[in-house]
């Protein structure tokens, strides 16, 4: 038998190529919305509600006998009603002071795409609120958003701080602060004693908030928490956002609502944009968000920074159309597709806005706050808001909900008495919270996934595959990559002949559970992808891909995924076990990953991403197939983590069994470590010299007396 050859490649800038299997029979269509009903118990809604005169005045001597409340039509019986003032609450007409988390009133600056007039415009508007009086309960944080949320400021009511942010936030052209916001995210993680802990954010917070009690140390308490709210955004923010960049206005404000859902009370988020454009593709998300926004008592005041005059539709029109023009999304019929690279939907011009005041207005009435635009002078309304962060009512009822269905639940207030105007939240959707460690609600598009992942047996009509990658181990944590694979073939394919389009939709969940089955982390997505229609062959060979990197502490985990395709209505659903094990001593070693594509000099990776060799973004696949066929290669991808505390260097070998013989291997010249310390390494050989069969692949690492290795197995099809 001839011996394998194999070629080290000092760059591997040609990998194997894997054609989608042929799918499986298709079954019997089940609609999975059919099935999506979670029961729960009993749950309260909190309002915040704020009630103003023909002349704007507020009105603060309301009874719980002046207001009728209705949920998705029904009245609903009040169970708690309170006026809320600075520290206090005077409830039927006694002053009580408020409990230490309900002190806190959190207000986020948030700045985003601002052009110069505009920055000028934000800057002073932000600066006039903080100099306005407020309790000292109220802390105000300061954000920007370009390809994610970046952190200028955390919490504080110092306003010489808020100040020096706000004027570096809105100076200058947009700068990227993302150095500064990780800065400031390493001494929160800090704070809170998380670093290679192992342990959860929620579990860092608790801790820290408990050892600072809030009957003797009220300020390392409400610190504590502060610091989670942030680190969650910027935590969700890391785990989605760089892949979302066409829609980053609805992914940044959506992780500032799931940040503030980690702390009780009002929060209020003052958005300085110059217009929202949210495409029709988009309007599933937005939904979702704002009605996050409303289970979370998160406030939007939208303020349009252009002013007087600055609205002009048909300018925005045009603008979107340049932005449609401008489209460089494209699909390859060999490769897997990235998140980054299925936006295209961003440029079809039917499903674009022209008012750009539309859904900021929609996102801010529809949580109880306003919208200030076309205007210059922002004394009253800047007042107006300054006064509903300071004072409002509170008021709780329990809506009974039987059937968690997703569906949207509209809530009604009505004063009995007198004409004045109520703002308050228009609504959310049936939806529990995901108890365990993720401890949040869930999105519409998630029910049926969390529906499908408790079915037995589960479900299988969707073709799919998932994984999970180790990578660096430490003495407390393991960090790994979840990835899950989907054929474009396994997908109904929705074409718009008089637009030129057509469109896939995905929606995937997955759920990691420790020992005790509780969720320690949860990762989900909703696609709805649009492409041109000359691409749809094209996309019928392709592969979408999810890949998101996560560090847990070691021990044993079940991974739990579901995947839907919303135009077929098909789900499907696997469980995988995963062990997280404690850094061997000396040299380590990841696991071994299957390559689909390479592609060299890729944009915006970034340093901690996992899959990359000489600057240039590793695609794995899950096939664990590669044909015979000539000009085929295998190829893989690990990475060795020298131990630097032993002075020689690492060496490494790659053994191929065929039927428990070795039939190839060799030495792998291995390079220098990185600025991080790491060897990546991409190996091929020529798939068409290789006789069929199903290979064992045993790569071996050493360094001083230490030693690690990883396995895999990998079939060769014939042609």
């Amino acid at each position: 038998m001839n011996r394998i050859q194999i070629k080290f490649l000092a760059l591997a800038a040609s990998v194997a190529l894997v054609a989608p299997q042929p799918s499986r029979a298709q079954q019997p269509k089940q609609p999975p919305t059919s099935s999506a009903t979670i029961r729960g118990g009993a749950e309260e809604v909190v309002l915040d509600v704020v009630i103003r005169d023909k002349k704007g005045k507020e009105l603060a001597d309301l009874s719980p006998d002046d207001l009728e409340i209705s949920d998705d039509g029904n009245k609903q019986q009040i169970k708690s009603f309170r006026r809320v003032e600075g520290k206090e609450a005077i409830s039927r007409g006694s002053k009580v002071p408020l409990d230490p988390l309900r002190q806190i009133r959190l207000v986020t600056l948030l700045f985003e795409g601002l052009s110069p007039t505009g920055r000028q415009f934000a800057r002073q508007a932000a600066l006039d609120l903080v100099k306005s009086s407020q309790a000292q309960n109220v802390f105000f944080a300061v954000v920007t958003v370009d390809f994610k949320l970046n952190l200028l400021q955390e919490f504080t009511y110092d306003k010489e701080k808020l100040r020096r942010a706000i004027e570096k936030a809105t100076s200058g052209t947009f700068s990227d602060f993302s150095s500064e916001s990780a800065r400031i995210e390493a001494q929160l993680a800090s704070q809170l004693g998380g670093a290679g802990s192992g342990r959860s954010l929620d579990q860092q917070v608790s801790d820290a908030a408990a050892a600072a009690n809030p009957q003797t140390d009220a300020g390392g308490f409400v610190q504590a928490r502060m610091a989670g709210v942030l680190l969650e955004m910027l935590r969700v923010n890391q785990a989605s956002s760089r892949e979302e960049a066409s829609r980053i206005s609805i992914s940044g404000l959506t992780n500032v609502v799931r940040g503030n859902t980690k702390l009780p009370g009002r929060k209020t988020v003052l958005y300085f944009s110059e217009g929202m454009r949210v495409p029709t593709f988009l309007d599933s998300p937005f939904t979702s968000m704002v009605s996050a926004a409303n289970r979370a008592n998160v406030t939007f005041y939208a303020i349009d920074t252009r002013g007087v005059g600055g609205a002009n539709a048909s300018d925005a029109r045009n603008s979107l159309s340049q932005a449609a023009a401008n489209s460089r999304s494209t699909i390859e019929n060999t490769g897997a597709v990235k998140a980054s690279e299925v936006l295209s939907a961003d440029t079809a011009e039917e499903g674009m806005r022209g008012d750009l005041q539309a859904k900021l207005r929609e996102m801010s009435e529809s949580t109880g706050g306003f919208i200030i635009s076309d205007t210059n002078d922002l004394r009253t309304p800047l007042r107006k808001i300054n006064e509903e962060i300071n004072g409002y009512y509170e008021i709780t009822y329990n809506p009974h909900i039987e059937n968690y269905d997703g569906r949207f639940r509209k809530i009604s207030v009505k004063l009995l008495r007198g004409d004045a105007k109520v703002f308050t939240r228009t609504g959310y959707f049936a939806l529990p919270l995901l108890k365990g460690g993720a401890g949040e609600t869930l999105q519409p598009y998630e029910v049926p996934l969390l529906t499908a992942l408790g079915s037995s047996p589960l479900p299988k009509n969707l073709e799919y595959r998932s994984s999970i990658v180790r990578f660096q181990q430490a003495a407390e944590t393991t960090t790994a990559s979840l990835i899950i694979d989907v054929p474009f073939s396994s997908l109904v394919f929705n074409e718009n002949k008089a637009k030129g389009t057509f469109n896939l939709h995905l929606s995937l969940m997955s759920l990691l559970k420790d020992e005790k089955g509780e969720v320690v982390r949860k990762f989900d997505r909703d696609l709805p992808l649009e492409y041109p229609i000359d691409k749809i062959t094209d996309a019928k060979g392709a592969n979408f891909q999810y890949n998101e990197s996560f560090t847990v502490a070691p021990g044993r985990y079940t991974l739990e995924t579901a995947v839907m395709d919303r135009n077929g209505e098909k789900i499907g659903a696997r469980r995988m076990s995963f062990i997280a094990s404690p850094k061997p001593k000396g040299v380590a070693i990841s696991g071994l990953s299957l390559v689909r594509k390479y592609e060299p000099k890729a944009k915006g990776l970034g340093p901690d991403e996992p899959f990359q060799f000489q600057s240039g973004r590793v695609t794995p696949t899950l096939t664990g197939t590669v044909r015979s066929m000539k000009g085929a290669l295998l190829s893989l991808f690990f990475v060795v983590y020298p131990d630097p505390n032993i002075a020689d260097k690492p060496q490494a070998m790659v053994e191929f069994l065929l039927d428990g013989k070795q039939v190839g291997g060799g030495l792998v010249p291995l390079p220098e470590a990185d600025s991080k310390g790491r060897i990546s390494y991409v190996l091929s050989s020529p798939a068409e010299s290789m006789k069929p069969g199903t290979y064992e692949i045993h790569a071996i690492v050493k360094q001083g007396s230490t030693a690690a290795e990883d396995r895999t197995v990998v079939t060769i099809e014939a042609q």
